[in-house]
């Protein structure tokens, strides 16, 4: 027991990492939600459409937590110095890294189908976008503040996605019964 607990990363850190994810895949469920919302207007029951954001609530929860789980168990299984030392500002640079490159890959989606190259290029560019923002981040502070800073404040938002996503999963929970 004591092991883990010198594994697993403070809370205020756990709860800076878990805003951020939050805010971005909440933020492109939302922005991707109200862009196809004009369209199901005219053939989806206002019922429907908040079904539809049930739906997206929930899920968006669900793929919150498992990455949130993800950097957890990374940070169990890897040594210190690699995640639990820095696990907000790390953690915070992986998943803005990420985020980035699954946009790129889904705008180039959107022109032509993804080839091999495309999931490669992804895959690396990934790796050394979030490489280089952790060493920039190491040789930084500035770097480091602002992105705790960012964690801390964008916590005001689980305040805001998490029980809307509890109604979501209850709307959800009515629809089946």
């Amino acid at each position: 027991m004591i092991v883990l607990k010198n594994k697993i990363p403070p809370l205020d850190e756990i709860l800076a990492l878990y805003a951020t994810i939050v805010s971005l895949i909440y933020g492109w469920a939302v922005i991707t939600f109200f862009w196809k919302v004009p369209s199901w207007l005219y053939f989806l029951s206002l019922g429907d459409i908040a079904a539809i954001l049930s739906y997206t609530f929930a899920s968006s929860l669900l793929e919150c937590t498992i990455i949130l789980f993800i950097f957890l168990f990374a940070s169990l299984v890897l040594p210190e110095r690699l995640l639990y030392n820095k696990f907000a500002v790390r953690g915070s640079l992986i998943v803005y890294s990420l985020t980035f490159w699954v946009g790129l890959f889904n705008l180039n989606s959107l022109i032509q189908l993804p080839t091999t190259s495309d999931v490669i290029t992804f895959s690396i560019g990934a790796l050394v976008t979030s490489a280089l923002s952790m060493l920039i981040a190491e040789r930084i502070s500035l770097v480091q503040s602002l992105i705790i800073t960012l964690g801390n404040r964008l916590t005001v938002f689980l305040y805001l996605w998490l029980p809307l996503s509890l109604i979501g999963i209850l709307v959800i929970v009515l629809r089946i019964l």
